[in-house]
């Protein structure tokens, strides 16, 4: 049975992170281990991790506070060389089949092509009680996608080696990543293969701490699509996202993937380029109602 690893950043979590961890060493695929980093934790998340959580297939890493984003790049080097690679939140339950049913989805594809897993989640309140799920992306996976948004919710990410191996080859900037589960999108869609699985097994919860959370309110719904795409402080994080793709694999892609990337850089430099680009619908988001604002701003030079 091939193994997967488990790569679990910790930040202040004691209220949560001990039903995490109980519903990962619940899983149905047995051959696993848990690497998790603390980033820095000032909680009693470390006492915990260490009174209840000594268990051969259990490492932790202390670290500094480095934020998310690093945190889970640090994991990734860190990582030994399993057959599989699993992003986990410390916030999360899993359902007792999450890892067994991505691993064999993964399986159908040869481990020498990187390929990428991820899922729907059931949306839940801080009392794991169901508060819906996120729209389904209907226009599925790809690159064109990847580019300009993330369907790749981090902690339904598994990976095989290959796509590990693809994604440490060149490390970004991380100033200019948006988020780890999005560049690893963005990489695998570019270079493999993603999955995606319409059927949750992760309850995926929602509360005034999380990184990066679902509203499901009307209103936050909106506000949270606004945010999406107003650039921060002058930013615009999309756009240094991709050129920083381009940075640094433009010249390993695909010729049609090389095309896709540079008329999403290129054909921007003027307004008739922007309009021109924004009705190709090349570059797209999964609702309707994103990828009309999207391509709003693409003309309006704030993407």
């Amino acid at each position: 049975m091939e193994k997967v690893q488990i790569l679990l950043s910790t930040y202040n979590g004691e209220k949560y992170v001990e039903q995490q961890l109980d519903s990962l060493l619940q899983q149905t695929y047995r051959n696993i281990n848990i690497l998790i980093r603390d980033d820095g934790s000032t909680d009693r998340t470390i006492d915990i991790l260490r009174e209840r959580y000594n268990h051969d297939n259990i490492s932790l890493v202390h670290g500094d506070n480095v934020g998310v984003i690093q945190s889970f790049f640090e994991l990734l080097a860190l990582s030994s060389d399993a057959d599989y690679f699993a992003f986990c939140d410390q916030d999360d339950v899993w359902k007792p089949d999450k890892l067994m049913r991505a691993v064999k989805a993964l399986k159908q594809f040869s481990s020498e092509v990187p390929t990428m897993y991820c899922s729907q989640v059931t949306l839940v309140d801080e009392g794991l009680n169901d508060i819906g799920h996120l729209p389904e992306p209907v226009r599925g996976a790809s690159f064109n996608n990847a580019l300009v948004e993330n369907i790749a919710v981090g902690c339904t990410v598994v990976f095989n080696r290959s796509a590990k191996r693809l994604i440490l080859q060149k490390l970004p900037n991380l100033q200019f990543v948006i988020m780890h589960d999005w560049w690893a999108y963005l990489v695998t869609s570019a270079f493999g293969k993603v999955i995606y699985d319409s059927e949750s097994n992760i309850l995926y919860r929602q509360h005034s701490m999380n990184s990066i959370g679902a509203k499901t309110d009307f209103l936050g719904k909106w506000i949270t699509r606004v945010k999406r795409f107003v650039d921060r402080g002058g930013r615009l994080p999309i756009s240094e996202q991709v050129k920083e793709f381009k940075r640094i694999f433009g010249e390993q892609l695909p010729p049609e993937y090389a095309a896709v990337l540079n008329r999403f850089v290129e054909q921007r430099s003027t307004i008739m380029g922007r309009l021109k680009y924004a009705l190709s619908g090349e570059g797209f988001r999964q609702s309707l109602v994103d990828n009309a604002i999207f391509k709003m701003l693409i003309i309006l030079n704030r993407i």
